[in-house]
């Protein structure tokens, strides 16, 4: 249900699937109309405009809209599964699934059934009343805001807002290419740039920490725990562990200890700080790894992972899984 109603916007949504950590998004500020945002207008924009274009018959109460995209964007960023969130997401579900389509379809049928007819959806209102309007458009920027909030992105509502309003207005088509072109720009030159700066600051700052060691490829690492001397990973074995892993922010992306399992992969299928990392610790042992960008996922990034940033991880080394050497190839005389 999701890909449908925001399957026109995956630019500007493309960072939004992924959460937590932090006790708040410090991210959402309010703004004010002294000073532009771009980032924030290209975004609402992008949702107006993509609804608007792609669901015309949906006529979205647009204030409404906006102030469910606040109260989404305000739930602190640790929070998964939000009962509102919910609530309004079956909502949802329900309208766009059923209600709509079935309505959609009666109007197509009345519409055959009569030659003096025409069918046309951007003629349609698909609400049949004010009070569903509303609910729909609140539940639907409740998803938007609830969605956004862990993008990370410093967003401002006021200019989301104004986005919004602009991307349905009816020279909206005009805006539209500025506003694709300013995402793609923001995530192809501003925020990897931006992340750059802000990891190496951190790192920085890492390295100054109380038993950090710093290796010559630029690995920083703290062995918490020694573990089994004798008994390290090499870069050819497998091992199984436990591990947490966070950005500069405290941004929780990944966590076995969540999923209540440990998890077991060759050192070489891993990112290259881990590769290299593991290999300091002993069987048992656990240590701590800030890993920077290029030894990690670099300017690419890779989920809720963002362009150029580096990376803190707490690894717990339970096994090392010895490979096996290689076969050697009978000679025969």
């Amino acid at each position: 249900m999701k890909k449908m109603i925001y399957g026109a916007i995956s630019l500007a949504v493309a960072l939004m699937m992924v959460s937590c950590g932090g006790s708040g998004s410090q991210y959402i500020t309010k703004g004010n109309k002294s000073v532009m945002d771009s980032l924030s207008h290209a975004v609402g924009f992008s949702v107006g405009y993509g609804t608007a274009q792609n669901m015309p018959d949906v006529r979205m109460d647009w204030d409404e809209v906006m102030k469910g995209a606040e109260k989404g964007m305000k739930v602190a960023l640790d929070v998964k599964e939000d009962p509102q969130h919910q609530e309004v997401y079956s909502t949802l579900e329900e309208f766009f699934m059923n209600v709509r389509q079935a309505r959609l379809t009666e109007m197509r049928t009345a519409a055959e059934a009569d030659s003096t007819k025409s069918f046309n959806i951007k003629d349609v209102d698909i609400f049949e009343n004010e009070a569903e309007r509303k609910e729909i458009s609140y539940a639907y920027g409740y998803d938007f805001g609830f969605n956004v909030r862990t993008s990370r992105m410093p967003l401002q509502t006021y200019w989301v807002a104004e986005g919004l309003k602009a991307g349905v207005a009816e020279d909206a088509d005009t805006g539209y290419r500025a506003s694709q072109d300013y995402l793609r720009r923001y995530y192809m030159e501003i925020l990897p740039a931006t992340n750059l700066e802000k990891s190496a600051a951190w790192l920085a700052e890492v390295e100054k920490k109380s038993g950090v060691q710093k290796s010559e490829s630029g690995l920083l690492y703290r062995i918490d725990r020694a573990g089994d001397e004798n008994v390290k990973p090499t870069a050819q074995d497998k091992v199984k562990v436990d591990y947490e892993g966070k950005l500069s922010d405290g941004f929780v992306f990944d966590s076995s200890y969540e999923r209540g399992e440990p998890i077991e992969f060759p050192l070489l299928g891993v990112i290259k700080g881990w590769t290299e990392g593991l290999q300091y610790v002993g069987k048992g042992g656990q240590i701590t790894l800030w890993i920077p960008a290029d030894l990690a996922y670099g300017p690419r990034g890779g989920g809720s992972i963002g362009p150029n940033e580096a990376l803190e991880f707490k690894v717990e080394l339970h096994d090392v899984i010895v490979a096996e050497p290689a076969a050697e190839e009978s000679v025969e005389e």
